[in-house]
């Protein structure tokens, strides 16, 4: 009888049907989309390509306190002696690559890996390619690419800058390799890599007969505390950045699917009840004829049931269509871990099929509950005259979800790092629960206040007026998914416009040089050193970006989460206070200097103020400093300063950090000229130093702000893409909510066309309410974004308030209110089609 019953109240009014279906289809569009990215990622494993030939690879270890250590951990070369002494080694081969610049006369730089010869022994390239990699002191050998790019063959001379510096070099010949590469003599690779004697992993090759379990018991009993990798282990050492965009992605696809969940929960019980509770009369007219209360839950669960059932079913096939478009745009553009791979898989169709089971079944009920235990002539009077506030256990729950929001937000959104990222989500959800169930109320005082100015328009505005007050609780069901789409895409924006904007104002603010100077590849250290000499400069620095882990100065402690920035810098502190204001809070830049002299220890730095509070340190304090090889440090803090977003949160000199790092090189160098310097004659000076490094170009402060700025204050395209997922979907499930609503009012729209009113005044009404819905839902939508971004920001950048851009409040407002006209707005049109004589009678 249930099912029965609920075919019937589908054909009776197929609109509400129609709304909750495509709630539920676009939310198991995405549901399944996110699931299928990230089962991708979760299950992807580095495959070893380098490394292939070698069935045993030593590493060191990268971790620290179960933190990534940022650069790589290296291990002495001495280590592949003793190995290649073991019974049943072939051969141990100390691999390392470093990066590298290289150019030829009238051509552009090429950035490519530089390597040691022996490097090419364990190398996929080929049959003989071993043979063909037999360079001498002061000769190269190149990937045909690299020499087709330069235009040059065996015997011709390249210019190629390593972290030792910029030479010349014989090519002395080319080989086929996967990627871009010039090898060196061995020992000469080792100085060009800026840390002889070292290498980032030692490759073993087996005797004939020797199995790999075999081989890596005996390299184990000897590798020490190195670490010794087999099968798909190898690709970790080979991808040390695996793990960490792992991580990183499945992170992302996580919360994408999570906030999928969470959104589609949210807006499809909201639909349901809407839906429910649109036929309040047919539900009324049941129960007058004998239907039970069981009746009237089993058929809204039978019905919630079966479209939830047939939405997953429609939307599997677009949602993995979506996942693969995803899938593939990210592929082209490198932002996936290596070895990924897109698959079909019946786990998020039937996550997004229990998600839709578990929103709209709910719903249902919760919406069919009252008019289940109401006395038959009651619920058809509330039918005609909708009920008007809300009842004490709402009003309560309201509250409570109100104050938890507050709380939240207060409480744990103000401590900042991963908790506070992890908690924003449920203060949203807080806040827009409250939202939900204080919807009427929030309804009816948006159309006292609006009231106001809409009784302007006269006879039109008196009449939304009082059909606003009449509907609060059907208004209220559209306000919450407008002040949803809102509140989330205002939240998930700001972060990152306030991010870049303070990244951008305290980098400028920050930079006082009259010039930058930068090349693709990076500058040796030595052309700082060549500026500062010359006639009109006042100071130069270099300066090398690096990530650092961080921690108390304690002997003993352990780094905190994630990865801060440092700035190496060359030269004193107070060369590099002439070209860089950081905001000093305490202390002195001038104090900051290198280690090595008496009593030094490991010299003196300069760091953010936020990292010291967190490191529990200060002027005049210890902290401890892991630097890109895992060497551990603990230098004096010198300074705080304010503008970490802008210069890096750590500052220290170059020589702390000399020999622990991959690109050794100078990212780039800051110039001030003297006073009433720094014409055309210096810029022609520096070029000339800048021009021996391939591809360096000098830039005036306000170009390198320009450029920088230009990058830093648009979105990436992935955060792009994940917002759009999400917040369409929202905007979707809005534009549909109103929709529903406005197809409701085909007795009310009827009604009025009866008793005289004009086609023109009726569609006055009606904009004039979306227009009431759209200003509360985008009020409420802000001021739940503000709550929520506030403690954020405050401690992510230190500032005050967010920052959103003047033209992303315009796009949001525009788009909410042009949303809420055209959900409208169509389906006012198929309404006023209708002969009102019909639509007095006629069902939606």
């Amino acid at each position: 009888m249930s099912n029965g019953l609920a075919f019937a109240q589908i054909r009776s009014r197929p609109s509400a049907f129609v709304g909750t279906f495509i709630a539920l289809l676009f939310g198991a569009v995405v549901i399944i989309s996110s699931g299928t990215l990230l089962l991708a990622a979760a299950t992807a494993s580095p495959q070893p390509v380098r490394y292939r030939p070698a069935p045993v690879v030593v590493a060191a270890d990268q971790f620290v306190g179960g933190q990534q250590i940022p650069d790589r951990v290296r291990l002495g070369t001495g280590l592949a002696d003793r190995l290649a002494a073991l019974p049943g080694v072939s051969e141990a081969v100390a691999d390392t690559v470093f990066p590298a610049t290289a150019t030829a006369p009238g051509r552009t730089a090429v950035t490519l890996d530089g390597q040691p010869a022996s490097s090419a022994r364990i190398l996929a390239t080929g049959d003989g390619a071993a043979g063909k990699v037999t360079p001498r002191a002061g000769q190269t050998v190149l990937d045909t690419r690299t020499a087709k790019a330069l235009g040059v063959s065996r015997g011709d001379t390249v210019t190629l800058t390593s972290p030792a510096g910029t030479g010349s070099f014989e090519v002395a010949g080319v080989l086929t390799a996967r990627t871009p590469g010039a090898w060196f003599e061995n020992a000469e690779a080792g100085r060009l890599s800026g840390h002889p004697g070292k290498a980032d992993a030692i490759a073993v090759l087996p005797e004939e007969g020797v199995s790999t379990a075999q081989l890596a018991e005996r390299v184990r009993a000897a590798a020490g505390s190195a670490k010794v990798f087999t099968g798909d282990g190898r690709g970790e050492v080979e991808n040390p950045g695996f793990a960490p965009a792992q991580e990183n992605t499945v992170g992302m696809f996580g919360a994408m699917g999570g906030l999928s969940i969470y959104v589609s929960i949210f807006v499809v019980a909201n639909t349901m009840s809407l839906s429910i509770s649109q036929r309040r009369r047919e539900t009324a007219l049941l129960r007058g004829i004998g239907a039970r209360p069981g009746h009237i839950r089993r058929m809204a669960a039978a019905e919630a049931t079966l479209v939830a059932v047939l939405a997953v079913a429609a939307g599997s096939a677009p949602g993995y269509l979506l996942a693969r478009l995803v899938f593939d745009a990210m592929d082209a553009r490198h932002l996936l871990p290596p070895g990924t791979e897109l698959t079909f898989s019946w786990l998020p169709v039937a996550a997004a099929a229990l998600t839709g089971l578990l929103a709209a079944v709910p719903g249902s009920l919760i919406a069919s509950h009252r008019a289940a235990r109401s006395r038959p002539a009651e619920a058809l009077s509330e039918s005609m005259l909708p009920r008007r506030g809300i009842g004490p256990l709402r009003l309560l729950l309201g509250l409570v979800a109100l104050a938890g929001g507050v709380v939240l937000a207060v409480q744990v959104l103000a401590l900042g790092g991963a908790t506070a990222n992890k908690a924003a989500p449920f203060v949203l959800l807080l806040f827009l629960v409250s939202v939900s169930l204080l919807g009427p109320l929030l309804a009816r005082a948006a159309t006292e206040i609006l009231g106001v100015p809409m009784r302007l328009f006269g006879a039109t505005g008196e009449l939304a007026t009082l059909n606003g007050r009449a509907r609060a609780r059907r208004l209220s069901s559209a306000i919450v998914p407008v002040a949803l789409v809102v509140a989330f895409g205002v939240t998930k924006i700001g972060q990152q416009t306030t991010l870049a904007h303070e990244r951008s104002t305290q980098s400028a603010a920050a930079l006082t040089a009259d010039r930058v100077i930068e090349a693709p590849g990076g500058l040796p250290g030595r052309v700082a050193d060549e500026v500062a000499r010359l006639p009109g400069v006042r100071a130069a620095t270099g300066v090398t970006e690096v990530g650092l882990l961080a921690g108390p100065g304690r002997p003993g402690a352990k780094p905190g989460d994630g990865t801060v920035s440092g700035s190496a810098f060359s030269g004193t502190g107070e060369t590099l206070a002439r070209n860089l204001d950081p905001q000093v809070r305490s202390g002195a830049l001038s104090g900051v200097r290198a280690g090595g002299t008496a009593g030094s220890g490991d010299g003196t730095v300069a760091v953010d103020q936020r990292v010291a509070d967190r490191a529990g340190t200060g002027v005049g304090r210890r902290i401890t400093l892991w630097l890109g090889d895992g060497t551990v440090v603990r230098p004096v803090v010198a300074a705080t300063y304010s503008r970490g977003l802008g210069v890096g949160e750590v500052l220290l000199p170059r020589a702390t950090v000399a020999g622990h790092l991959t690109h050794q090189l100078d990212d780039r160098i800051l110039v001030r000229a003297d006073s009433g310097d720094g014409g055309a004659r210096l810029d022609q000076e520096l070029r000339t130093v800048a021009g021996a490094s391939p591809g360096a170009t000098v830039r005036t402060d306000a170009a390198f702000a320009e450029a920088r700025n230009a990058a830093d204050e648009s979105f990436t395209w992935l955060e792009f893409m994940a917002l759009s997922m999400i917040a369409g979907f929202a905007g979707i499930t809005a534009a549909n909510t109103l929709a529903m609503v406005t197809f409701e009012q085909l007795r009310e729209v009827s009604m009025l066309r009866l008793i005289g009113t004009s086609v023109r005044t009726v569609r006055r009404t009606v904009r004039l309410e979306a227009l009431t819905v759209a200003l509360t839902g985008l009020a409420a939508g802000l001021t739940i974004a503000l709550v929520t971004l506030t403690p954020l920001v405050e401690d992510s950048t230190g500032a005050a308030f967010p920052y959103l851009p003047p033209q992303l409040l315009l796009l949001v407002g525009a788009g909410t209110v042009a949303l809420s006209l055209l959900a409208t707005g169509i389906p006012l049109r198929l309404l006023l089609r209708v002969r009102p004589v019909e639509g007095v009678t006629r069902r939606s």
